[in-house]
């Protein structure tokens, strides 16, 4: 997906708006925001790590890492997938780029359904994925959302469909672990 640039540009215009007083592109209230941090919250108990979440008021389907540290997700992306586990498996993947150190030196911002060409950005995908599998698991939500989060982005060509599919293969292999 190549909407990361502009949703980089929606949180800097959002961040410009409040310098000058303007309404913000993103905010923390709203009707998703006390599902996204209900979940989030039962993600974190078992990662031991606290997280922000944002989310930006954008039709596009994204989730991400902001390069401040925090995860935002969009309303588009929202839309998509309203059911608690695969949202589960949506923001456990993104706390998994963060827990793993993913992205320490900032350069580059991945999301869930980011187009994936480098064989080291294709192994932090899978990582992340893999790691959020294990957290959704433990915090009690359908391993098998994992699969149609996937499968929903593949279909709606949210992500590179041959990197969408090998992370699907890997995913099938962890889920009865």
């Amino acid at each position: 997906m190549s909407g990361h640039s502009f949703g980089r540009g929606i949180v800097l215009a959002g961040l410009l708006a409040l310098v000058v007083g303007l309404a913000p592109a993103f905010s923390m209230d709203g009707v998703y925001m006390s599902k996204v941090e209900a979940i989030a919250g039962g993600l974190t108990v078992y990662t031991q790590h606290d997280v922000k979440i944002v989310v930006e008021d954008s039709i596009n389907p994204d989730a991400y890492i902001h390069p401040l540290g925090h995860i935002v997700i969009t309303t588009g992306i929202l839309d998509l997938f309203n059911n608690d586990s695969e949202l589960a498996f949506i923001i456990g993947h993104e706390l998994a780029h963060i827990v793993r150190g993913h992205f320490d030196d900032k350069s580059d911002v991945l999301g869930i359904s980011k187009d994936i060409y480098l064989p080291e950005n294709i192994w932090k995908e899978m990582d992340a994925d893999a790691y959020s599998l294990k957290i959704i698991k433990a915090a009690g939500y359908e391993p098998a959302a994992s699969l149609r989060v996937l499968n929903i982005l593949r279909t709606n060509n949210l992500g590179q469909s041959s990197s969408l599919e090998k992370r699907m293969s890997v995913l099938v292999s962890n889920i009865g672990d």
